[in-house]
């Protein structure tokens, strides 16, 4: 296991800090933008994926991330469909509850927890290594989740523009 600081894991903390700035923009704006729907889930993405790649360089199995990652694809899907949306039949973008904006404020959050976790891993003994496999599995399961949702979302959008 790799128990030291390197630069990814600054790079992971700027790109996790990078996703729960702009969700909590999402949060404060009243209507968002499709292109907008997919930043966070992109940032999400390359935290998860950097502490993907660390942890199975301490040789952990890789199909536990993938099932890990489709999970939080179908919870990310499930909660996009169900969520209730304004759609704007002029733009493509939508306009939603605050409850509903606020989960994807959580899970950003989450991401950055993970990080958090990882670098103090890394810092500490190398007894924390079962922490930081969590923290990987729960940060693939949070960027499933953006990716999911936004995915849905646009989905919606798409459907309700051409009907």
């Amino acid at each position: 296991m790799i128990f030291e600081l390197n630069v990814l894991h600054a790079m992971l903390a700027l790109a996790a800090m990078g996703c729960v700035y702009l969700a909590l923009r999402e949060v404060r704006r009243p209507y968002v933008s499709v292109w907008r729907l997919f930043v966070p889930p992109f940032l999400g993405c390359a935290v998860a994926f950097g502490l993907v790649l660390i942890q199975l360089a301490a040789n952990y199995p890789p199909w536990q991330f993938g099932a890990a990652l489709l999970i939080g694809l179908i919870a990310g899907a499930a909660r996009g469909l169900t969520m209730q949306v304004q759609i704007d039949a002029y733009r493509p973008r939508f306009q939603a509850r605050p409850a509903a904006k606020r989960v994807l404020l959580w899970v950003a959050l989450v991401l950055l927890l993970c990080v958090a976790l990882d670098v103090v891993g890394a810092l500490q003994s190398p007894g924390l290594g079962p922490l930081r496999y969590l923290a990987a599995m729960l940060a693939t399961v949070s960027a499933g989740a953006l990716v999911g949702r936004a995915t849905a979302v646009t989905a919606r959008l798409r459907h309700a523009h051409w009907t």
